[in-house]
């Protein structure tokens, strides 16, 4: 239990670097959640201070989780459950961007560093989440329904590959299904959670598409 508190505290603190925010202040002298949205992602950089900005934003919150897995993985697990508390780390890293300890608990709302935990512990799911994400997209033009709805798949592929494919996952990363699945249910919840407001604005049919104009 030690080992899974240790990779949580690691993954929180991780996951608290809020990228969107080091790079609006540190580059632009001006705090990315006063902009636009207030929402310190990729998205919000992009439309508040352009692509460069953005992409270094994306990177960020993706590794992020990745590290904070693996250091989990390698360096503190030990014998107890290695895949369990790299999970443990990864939902925590995401628990930290979305409200980091370093920026006042207010963060970004998760989805590309969802997607660096997935990567990193589970990469088959990679091109498996992709489908509906890009479905989505490709019919919808919302970045937000396609990321809600990958969040909403992403446990159950988790479970799915744990619990009956295994074999799917290198053997370094094979393990219990339990732990796995409630960290990525956790971190759904969390990303779902943080687009109420874009799920609002889905259903009064206000909510931004890629290509529009900003009303």
């Amino acid at each position: 239990m030690l080992r899974y508190f240790i990779s949580a505290v690691v993954g929180y603190l991780l996951g608290s670097l809020s990228f969107a925010v080091i790079v609006s202040k540190t580059k632009f002298k001006k705090d990315i959640r006063n902009y636009g949205s207030n929402n310190a992602g990729m998205t919000n950089t992009a439309r508040t201070f352009g692509k460069k900005a953005a992409a270094v934003v994306f990177l960020g919150d993706f590794i992020k989780p990745m590290i904070a897995a693996l250091i989990a993985l390698f360096l503190i697990s030990g014998e107890e459950n290695p895949v369990g508390c790299a999970y443990i780390a990864g939902a925590s890293a995401v628990i930290g961007h979305i409200f980091p300890v370093f920026f006042g608990f207010k963060g970004g709302k998760g989805v590309a560093s969802m997607f660096g935990v997935t990567t990193v512990m589970s990469p088959i799911s990679v091109p498996i989440l992709a489908v509906p994400f890009f479905v989505t997209l490709s019919a919808s033009k919302m970045v937000s329904l396609s990321s809600i709805i990958s969040a909403v798949c992403v446990p159950v592929v988790t479970f799915v590959i744990y619990k009956f494919l295994p074999f799917l996952n290198p053997p370094l990363l094979r393990g219990d299904w339990k732990i796995p699945t409630v960290c990525t249910a956790i971190i759904a919840i969390l990303v779902i959670f943080m687009h109420r407001s874009n799920i609002e604005r889905i259903k009064k049919g206000e909510e931004r598409k890629i290509g529009s104009k900003k009303g």
